[in-house]
């Protein structure tokens, strides 16, 4: 299971250690059941850091090398960007509840 998670920058291995604790049951359970769990919270900052734990899921799903190294840059761009998004939207209309 991988539970993606966009914190801010300083706080990437709180994000991290929280997303490993919530699902920690979850993984019992599926153990118990038979199956075979592993939890993989990774984690993109707003500001596109890309927190080593993307780089250990890419090593694991066997993504190395100039292809590990694109995908890390284009999740970097794509946090960036989204955030930069959001935040040129901020006082839009539809991003706040009346």
């Amino acid at each position: 299971m991988v539970e993606l998670t966009v914190p801010y920058e300083n706080r990437m291995e709180e994000a991290h250690i929280y997303k490993r604790e919530k699902y920690m049951n979850l993984t019992k359970e599926l153990e118990n059941a038979g199956y075979n769990a592993v939890v993989m919270p990774i984690e993109v900052g707003a500001r596109g850091f890309v927190g080593s734990s993307v780089y250990d899921l890419l090593t694991k799903l066997s993504i190395c090398g100039n292809k590990r190294t694109r995908a890390l840059k284009l999740l970097a761009e794509i946090a960036e960007n989204s955030s930069r998004w959001i935040w040129s939207r901020r006082n839009e209309r539809f991003l706040h509840k009346d």
